[in-house]
Parts: C-alpha cells; structure tokens; sequence
C-alpha cells in the first residue's frame, strides 16, 4: 500500500504541472486535480458497477469510478470490444467470441466468428470480409444481418436506430424492429463512398459525411418517416478515411473533424461555426455539463501534442501543451478523465459564477 500511495502522490504533482498551469486560460474557469492512476501499477478490484467508465490506453484497458477506483485493468489481446457493461477481448482468428462484465467475471459466449463493437450498449459483428454486418444480444442470439457486395466503412446507432455505410455509396437504416432500409444518399460527387455516420439520440437526424471529389457533410431531418436533406456542406479537402462525426447528447450540436479542423453545427442558430489547428485532431470530447469541447492534437510524427477546451462556437478557453501522446477522453458530470501513455488522470471543471 506504501508504495501505490507514493506513486499516486507523484503523479498528483504531474497532473498539476499538466493541467492546471495551462498556456491559456478564461479567468471564470477553475481546474481542480482529483486523482491520477498508473494502469501498470494499480490494482483492480474486480467490482460490477452500472456507472463505471471504460478505458483504453495503447495495449492496456479496464474501468474506473468516479472516484480513482478500479474494477479492471488489463492487456488487450488482438483487439477489444467495449461498452459500459461488457467487452469482449478477443484474438485476431477466432470462432468464439467471449462476454465478459465489466467486474471481468464471465457472462456468455457468442458461436460466431468476425470484428465486435459496442455502440450505445448495442453489439454488432462485422464479418471477417467487411460486407455482412449483424447485431447480437448478450445472451448469443442474432437479432438481424444484412450483407452488401461493397465493404462497410461506417456506422452509427442509439436506442432504436441502426445506420451503416458501405464504399459504393450505400446507406442502411434498422429501426427498433430491426426492419432494414436503404436510405437515399444522393449522388454529388466521383465517388460516392461513406466516410462517416451520425444519428442523434431521438432519430430525427442523420448526418452523413460522403464522397470524394469533392467530399460533403449531409444533415438529413426524418419527417413522414422519411429522411430529407436540410443542410450541406463541402469540404475543402478531400480526406479518404472516416472523419469522425457525432450529435452531443442533447442533439443541439453536430460536430466533425476535417483535416486539423474542428467543426460544429449549431441546430438551434443553424451556425457551423470552426476552428483551425496546427496539428491534427486526435480525440474529440463533449462534455454535456460544461457545454465545453475537448480536443488533443498531435504532430504527424508525434512528437508534439496540445489539449484544448472550446465552446461550441469555437472559442477557445484552455489550452495546454502536453509531452504525451493523449489517447483517451472521458467525463462522468463535472469531472473529466484524460489518458496520457499509461496514466489516467482526473480534474473537476468549475466554472465560477461572478456578480
């Protein structure tokens, strides 16, 4: 026990020379340091809990609590599947894939072979080809499967919507009875692939990010039960990998990368409004009880790298360089969690009131 108290005190120092002496900073914003972990030297505990928060650091993954405590911490095999609730650790050839809790005890086991995800507590299984995509329950039963002769590219869900993107353009939509549709995406550029998929939490948005020469960002609003385009706008660049996309929980902003860009698209201004890095995006962040944005950036070679908070107009509030490579984000209400090589480390967001 001496010894973790002694590691968990030097990385306090650290945390406070990381982020709480930021090169720019808003005078009503505070950043208190909570608690900071090494994964390679603290111990799990092994505890199932609804409100744990998942994390993935290089070749390293587990659970935490609000408070610095550990459920699971362990290697990542081939690659991993995690949700709140459950991950799958699962070897590269493989005819099992294996459930666990996020307490790392057993759970089920699926008889199927493929690339597991978790969206919104929701598995899928890509196939080992990428053109069949099915969903699965954690019990091992199969609730639908649709194969196309093009390889999937995207895809996006919540609660009761399913949508997917392949590489000749094609876009799918499964509602809550898994009822499958292809969803109309025009066709305005040479090629037509989809580079990116969003649907916000009530299903009346989705946001598609298509085509090459030149590349768009679509918003398509459901009315009748059926999706129209209400806003499109083209980049300037044409990037040929997925740009991530994603609708804040409370689906007033869409925001999206470009290529060391960040944009956001207010529903209610109808503003998109951007700003431009020296570097390029790495992780992006909302944090719904701040209304603030978390970005890192890094150097091609990855030999620079800064964190950022912003407001949804893009104006910036925090900036801080950083000397690791920043590989996770994540917040439960005011408290945010940020991942740097192998540690974790946790600060309080206080925004103060002034009379």
């Amino acid at each position: 026990m001496k010894k973790k108290h002694k590691t968990i005190s030097i990385l306090f120092i650290l945390i406070i020379y990381i982020l709480v002496s930021p090169d720019k900073e808003r005078s009503d914003l505070r950043i208190i340091p909570a608690w900071s972990f090494n994964i390679q030297k603290y111990d799990s505990s092994g505890f199932e809990n609804a409100s744990l928060n998942p994390f993935r650091l290089g070749r390293y993954f587990g659970y935490i609590d609000y408070n610095g405590k550990a459920s699971v911490v362990d290697k990542i095999y081939h690659n991993l599947a995690q949700s709140r609730k459950y991950f799958i650790n699962y070897s590269s050839v493989t005819d099992n894939l294996v459930i666990n809790k996020n307490d790392g005890t057993f759970y089920s086991n699926l008889k199927t072979s493929g690339y597991p995800f978790f969206i919104d507590e929701r598995l899928f299984i890509t196939s080992s080809n990428n053109k069949t995509i099915s969903e699965w329950d954690t019990e091992g039963n199969m609730l639908f499967s649709f194969e196309n002769e093009a390889e999937i590219t995207s895809a996006a869900a919540n609660a009761e919507t399913f949508i997917a993107g392949f590489v000749d353009g094609t876009v799918i939509i499964a509602d809550n009875e898994r009822k499958i549709e292809k969803l109309m995406n025009p066709p305005l550029s040479r090629i037509n692939s989809i580079y990116g998929l969003a649907v916000s939490s009530d299903s009346q948005q989705i946001a598609i990010i298509t085509g090459l020469e030149p590349q768009y960002m679509l918003i398509m609003k459901k009315k009748n039960n059926q999706y129209n385009r209400i806003f499109t706008y083209q980049f300037a660049d044409n990037l040929r990998y997925s740009r991530l996309i994603s609708y804040s929980e409370d689906n007033r902003y869409l925001f999206f990368e470009g290529r060391s860009i960040f944009y956001c698209y207010d529903s209610k201004t109808k503003n998109l409004s951007s700003v431009r890095f020296e570097q390029s995006i790495t992780n992006i962040h909302y944090i719904p009880e701040t209304g603030f944005f978390a970005i890192t950036v890094q150097d091609d070679n990855g030999s620079k790298s800064a964190f950022y908070l912003l407001y949804p107009d893009c104006r910036i509030i925090y900036t801080k360089s950083i000397n690791k490579d920043v590989n996770f984000l994540g917040n439960h209400g005011n408290r945010f969690y940020f991942g740097a090589g192998t540690d974790i480390y946790s600060v309080d967001f206080i925004k103060e009131q002034h009379s």
